[in-house]
């Protein structure tokens, strides 16, 4: 787990200093806010986390992503039991596109894998499909669906910030 952390970290950076020195690159961060849907519903509730992405411009109509962070599922209480799940960190290492429709406002797919940690601790296929919109040259915003094999997953929302 620990090289996990260490390779993604070192893929940031790598990006970021990438970023400087070519324009076809651009690097975000961002906050994530999620509502785990599913059978994820069952043991966990509302996810939040921060993630750091890379964008590649391939044309002015489609750019290359790289997404990686980590995203914390508060717990929920077991039904009939004063018992509760405790929380789950979930790291997403992910892959993929966004074309845009119109100047501001794109589609988003995004595949991966999704490290579980705590009682779930394992590797989930994930694939996130959404809808974003740049509200300027800064600030991006991304409606989407996060969803794991066998889990279900989370409607949620990213918020991100150019830097």
């Amino acid at each position: 787990m620990k090289i996990q952390i260490l390779l993604i970290v070192s893929i940031l950076i790598f990006g970021k200093t990438n970023a400087q020195k070519n324009s076809k690159i651009s690097f975000n961060v961002g906050g994530e806010l999620g509502f785990a849907t599913g059978n994820l519903n069952l043991f966990y509730s509302v996810g939040i986390g921060a993630t750091a992405q890379l964008d590649y411009e391939v044309d002015d109509k489609l750019r290359i992503t790289a997404n990686s962070g980590i995203i914390q599922y508060a717990g929920r209480k077991l039904q009939g039991t004063a018992l509760k799940n405790q929380s789950n960190a979930v790291i997403p290492v992910l892959a993929g596109a966004k074309y845009f429709f119109a100047e501001n406002f794109y589609g988003n797919l995004q595949l991966g894998v999704s490290l579980f940690t705590g009682k779930l601790g394992s590797n989930k296929f994930t694939y996130i499909p959404g809808l974003g919109f740049y509200i300027n040259d800064k600030v991006d915003l991304l409606l989407k669906y996060t969803g794991y094999t066998n889990l279900g997953g989370a409607f949620g929302v990213r918020l991100g910030y150019a830097l």
